[in-house]
């Protein structure tokens, strides 16, 4: 059977190759870092020309970015079991690091690729789970929103005398919002784990690893730029708005 964009390999075939790519990463990382301690003492946004006129600051957000993808690749890596087959299209491939997410300058035509008809092949890139580990990762993302729920709740409590430079007070509807949002997640944790069969095994996708808040926390540096990406189109549909 032929399905375009759609390969099968061998879990352990899978575990080596994610494994390769997280191999080159850190060298990649390695090399970053010896970059980045060649500038120290220069500001954000000084720029040179051997790092292909890119600032210190950029330099410093591909680290973290990198290294974030390389905790990712492990983690796919760790969940790849050794006796399935999996059938992985494009997008697949791509988030496991096998190929890479940039397009080639020259397009030419693609084949599809053989699927082999033996065996079932898993449906895409999953993560396998035990339902005990499963329950355990959704115990400590409960305690961890706990925690930081509290800590916007403490906030509601502090006065001016308890402001400082390192500790400004902020608005209280922040506080208040932050903390109700924190407060559903705790519960949202503790409401999934509840229907978590700890004897069965669980193959997640992205949706799922998503919905259940499994996925590594993403560094302050992505989460800042997707906030600037989303305010500045919120700022420019309200600016159509308003011509229209």
């Amino acid at each position: 059977m032929y399905r375009r964009l759609q390969i099968t390999l061998s879990g352990e075939n899978l575990k080596q190759r994610i494994q390769e790519a997280i191999r080159a990463r850190e060298l990649e990382m390695t090399i970053l870092d010896d970059r980045i301690k060649a500038r120290e003492g220069d500001q954000p946004f000084d720029v040179r020309a051997d790092d292909g006129f890119r600032s210190f600051g950029e330099l410093v957000t591909e680290r973290s970015q990198l290294a974030d993808r390389i905790i990712q690749l492990a983690l796919l890596r760790d969940s790849v079991v050794v006796g399935d087959d999996y059938a992985l299209s494009k997008a697949d491939l791509r988030r496991a690091g096998i190929i890479s997410f940039e397009r080639p300058e020259h397009s030419c035509m693609e084949r599809a690729w053989v699927e082999s008809d033996s065996g079932m092949p898993v449906d895409g890139l999953k993560l396998t789970f035990s339902g005990s580990e499963l329950r355990e990762l959704l115990d400590e993302r409960r305690r961890v929103h706990e925690k930081r729920a509290a800590r916007w709740r403490h906030e509601l409590t502090r006065g001016p005398e308890d402001q400082t430079d390192d500790a400004p007070l902020l608005p209280d509807q922040m506080c208040e919002n932050t903390a109700e949002e924190e407060e559903w997640r705790a519960e949202l944790a503790e409401f999934i784990r509840t229907h978590i069969d700890a004897s069965e095994v669980y193959r997640l996708g992205q949706a799922d690893l998503e919905f259940g808040d499994l996925l590594p926390d993403k560094p302050g540096s992505m989460k800042q730029a997707e906030w600037e990406e989303r305010s500045g189109l919120a700022f420019s549909l309200e600016r159509i708005a308003r011509k229209l």
